[in-house]
């Protein structure tokens, strides 16, 4: 059985949330919308999920909208709250997941101003960069990403909220990522909204939700009444019922998941120093305790996460595939990395089921593979 260190891109379900499920898979389950006994009960395990959900995430329940995952809860914030026609700006960065890019790119082309912050060399947004846009710019939406899918790199939310207008603009976060690795309390956090998946943190895949408290401008999905008018579609209670669970669970283990991730981390990346030529993306920068996104300079991305995955283990690539033409991370693009480095970038992140033993023999795994390379490449490299 393979090692799985691909957490960033799902993690496998908690069974604690598989059994919360399980009633509501196996069982007759009404209608949440309906009043009789079968309706009221799938309406109350809803409800029940939404302020787990909220104790984790120090909101309201009302602030809470579920939907099918991080992908739809981000555009329902782009399409959702934009004033249409507003010239004012909608303001993001370069280094968003593709399910913020590509709604901005929608948005700009039917004429709406649209600005994507600079990135540093260490990931992060550049704030010098960005305090000039902002301030220039009077944006009526401001949307960062929380941390980073690809790097692990914290971003500066609450500085870059501070530079604009918080009466007239909208601060939106994604935190598909941190959510349940990290603590994102919305009581102390200075933002309006926030957007996450079930999945990332040993929940469902298929569910997550958009945290604001203010009424849409535009419904993304109409056509019934449900979430408060905010999102028509009966529930997926089962998937609710399950983010509820992992919400739960998230917020119990934090401090001993923290440490965990970060212990694997810290070895992983203290291992990997020895190997000639590696190098660690955003490493100066604060990171999520459970990902490194590294490159060793002479083997390429696609052929390491190949031999790795016949070797027993599950990573991922940084870059993307379009037309079979590989292309380098836009991410890693953005923090200025050359295409020869960036195409040979892996992500490896770690989840609770992993343990210092999957750690070392990843790096044996490694290694062995580097010394299969013929010395002339290897002592290239360093």
């Amino acid at each position: 059985m393979a090692i799985y260190l691909d957490h960033n891109a799902t993690s496998p379900m908690h069974p604690e949330v598989a059994d919360a499920m399980m009633p509501f898979l196996q069982n007759p389950t009404g209608n949440p919308s309906s009043l009789h006994g079968y309706g009221r009960m799938a309406r109350s395990a809803i409800e029940s999920a939404r302020a787990e959900v909220a104790n984790l995430l120090g909101c309201s329940s009302e602030a809470i909208t579920f939907t099918s995952g991080g992908t739809e809860a981000n555009n329902m914030l782009l399409k959702g709250y934009v004033d249409r026609g507003n010239e004012r700006a909608i303001v993001s960065s370069e280094i968003e997941h593709p399910s913020i890019l590509e709604p901005l790119r929608q948005l700009q082309d039917e004429g709406q101003n649209v600005i994507r912050l600079e990135s540093d060399h260490d990931g992060q947004v550049d704030l010098d960069a960005a305090r000039k846009e902002l301030s220039a710019a009077d944006p009526q939406l401001l949307s960062i990403i929380y941390a980073n899918n690809e790097t692990g790199v914290i971003q500066p939310v609450e500085l870059l909220a501070a530079m604009v207008d918080r009466d007239s603009c909208l601060v939106h976060s994604d935190a598909t990522q941190a959510v349940g690795k990290i603590a994102v309390d919305m009581s102390q956090l200075d933002i309006d909204a926030i957007s996450f998946s079930a999945h990332k943190l040993r929940g469902p895949q298929g569910v997550g939700a958009l945290v604001v408290n203010r009424k849409p401008k535009h419904v993304l999905i109409s056509g019934g009444y449900q979430e408060n008018r905010r999102r028509g579609g009966t529930e997926n209670v089962a998937g609710i019922v399950g983010l509820g669970k992992a919400a739960q669970i998230a917020g119990l283990e934090m401090e001993h998941k923290k440490h965990h991730l970060q212990q694997l981390t810290d070895v992983f990346e203290s291992r990997l120093a020895a190997i000639p030529g590696s190098v660690v993306f955003g490493q100066r920068a604060p990171r999520l305790p459970n990902t490194t996104y590294f490159a060793l300079p002479y083997y390429h991305g696609e052929t390491l996460l190949m031999e790795m995955d016949r070797a027993g283990f599950a990573l991922s690539s940084g870059s993307a595939c379009h037309s079979a033409v590989t292309e380098p991370s836009h991410v890693l693009s953005a923090m200025g990395i050359e295409n020869s480095l960036a195409l040979n970038a892996i992500r490896v992140s770690f989840g609770m089921d992993n343990s210092l033993q999957d750690v070392e023999a990843l790096v044996a795994t490694l290694l062995e593979l580097v010394n299969k390379l013929p010395a002339v490449i290897r002592q290239a490299a360093v």
